[in-house]
């Protein structure tokens, strides 16, 4: 995890979009499309992009939506044809999604209905993100293309989209950087979705508060609060979980009132 310590405009990241037969894998449902973008800062490197043959009949009501019907994607490769070229040009990257936890999701879907093993890579959503960072009445990602006179001729397609997706991150990316928050890790900890490779992250974290909380020490916390980085020194008391997200109870070392600080926007912690 070397590269998390770079800075984000040093490490390669990869926006990616799928277009599917429906809304849940659970259902039977299967990926029909996949694209993807490869950037390294500002600069994009490399697309991908394929059609998916998925075994099953594309509801009308889907193909009203991304315009794939039955007859583009009869002759298409199947996943398991196309897999390897998928996760070689995803391998040793930073992913990136608008929602990315649904295309995550399709992707690992398929993955284990091959018996390959399921990805667990830093991820950066880019919903949230943009939820975080703007106060727009809607965040779909037309609106979003719309908001930053970003030009798609096609939505809901898996390459237009991947790419629409990186350009509205190097829009966000730039005012997140002009508030000093530059490493990659630091992207991952604040907009990170929520899988297992992010749970790994934080638990250097979380060792460290209990290791104070027990010696009753103070710690130093880079933090970001309203978009702006802070930094606070504090006496931690515990940490408590809401809705599966983890905040440290903790009062501040010259007031006597609690604060709660949530660990997601916790950048660096050092002990006084």
């Amino acid at each position: 995890m070397n590269f998390l310590s770079l800075p984000i405009d040093e490490v390669e990241l990869v926006f990616f979009d799928v277009e599917t037969t429906g809304l849940s894998a659970s259902d039977g449902h299967a990926i029909c499309e996949l694209g993807a973008v490869k950037i390294i800062g500002n600069t994009e490197v490399s697309t991908f992009s394929t059609l998916i043959n998925p075994k099953r009949s594309i509801p009308l009501e889907a193909s009203n939506i991304h315009h794939i019907f039955d007859s583009d994607v009869k002759d298409a490769p199947y996943f398991e044809e196309v897999v390897d070229k998928i996760l070689y040009f995803m391998g040793g990257t930073i992913l990136g999604g608008y929602n990315v936890g649904f295309d995550l999701g399709f992707l690992n879907a398929e993955l284990a209905r091959i018996n390959y093993p399921l990805i667990e890579m830093p991820s950066i959503d880019v919903l949230l993100m943009a939820r975080r960072l703007l106060s727009l009445e809607h965040y779909h990602l037309s609106f979003l293309a719309q908001h930053f006179n970003i030009i798609s001729d096609v939505f809901h397609r898996a390459l237009s989209d991947a790419i629409t997706t990186k350009e509205v991150f190097l829009r966000m990316k730039k005012d997140i950087q002009r508030r000093g928050i530059v490493k990659t890790g630091d992207f991952v900890s604040l907009y990170g979705f929520n899988n297992d490779f992010f749970k790994k992250y934080q638990e250097p974290k979380i060792a460290l508060i209990y290791e104070s909380i027990q010696a009753k020490l103070a710690i130093k916390i880079s933090y970001v609060s309203f978009n702006q980085k802070r930094t606070y020194i504090v006496f931690p008391q515990k940490i408590v979980e809401r809705k599966g997200k983890k905040y440290l109870l903790s009062f501040h070392s010259k007031m006597t009132r609690e604060f709660t600080f949530s660990l997601n926007n916790m950048l660096q912690i050092g002990m006084v």
